[in-house]
């Protein structure tokens, strides 16, 4: 009689595609102190119509990705994960608590909500231009193939509408050197996409 043995279990391909426990808390720790300068700053601008208060989001992002809530793909870079993570985090936060009863006022009368918010979105010619946009980011971010971290990081400001000023403390330059490196991007867009792609 032959022996039968068992096949061993395969390892899903979704399992070998994202950061293990180990790798994000690998990740976490090793943040530096201007990557997390960078996700404070990311983080105060997505705080609004929340109820978060200042740290709570960027510590929601991290808790979800150390407990694989959301899972980090290993071609992402990890501050770029993050900053999505908050991104989605917040909107989600966002749209539950517009569906929340407004508070009646009992002096008037009058129902008013606790926080103020936004508009419900982008119209969808908005919303098919920022498609067209974050495509182009995405394909250049892939020709600069992650080599150049300040390329990286205009492209992920960008990504978050970041501009002037803010993009300035993100990045932790000034304005001549964000000026050299945009020029770089813009050099290799060009290059890469000779019939146009604009920031």
């Amino acid at each position: 009689m032959d022996d039968i043995s068992v096949p061993p279990p395969e390892v899903s391909a979704s399992a070998t595609e994202h950061l293990t426990y180990d790798k994000v808390a690998s990740a976490l720790d090793g943040l530096t102190p201007l990557d997390l300068a960078r996700l404070d700053a990311v983080e105060r601008r997505y705080l609004g119509g929340t109820d978060f208060a200042e740290g709570d989001l960027l510590q929601e992002a991290m808790c979800s990705a150390l407990f694989e809530e959301k899972r980090c793909p290993r071609i992402t870079r990890f501050i770029a994960f993050l900053v999505q993570s908050m991104r989605n985090i917040a909107g989600h936060r966002r749209d539950h608590l517009q569906q929340q009863v407004p508070i009646e006022d009992v002096t008037t009368g009058g129902r008013k909500s606790k926080f103020e918010l936004k508009a419900s979105g982008p119209s969808p010619e908005d919303a098919a231009i920022r498609a067209e946009q974050d495509r182009g980011a995405l394909e250049v971010c892939a020709a600069l193939n992650s080599a150049d971290e300040e390329m990286s990081m205009v492209l992920l400001g960008w990504e978050n509408d970041m501009r002037g000023e803010t993009l300035r403390d993100f990045l932790g330059v000034d304005q001549a050197r964000l000026d050299y490196v945009i020029k770089k991007i813009r050099r290799i867009a060009r290059r890469e996409y000779p019939k146009g792609w604009r920031r």
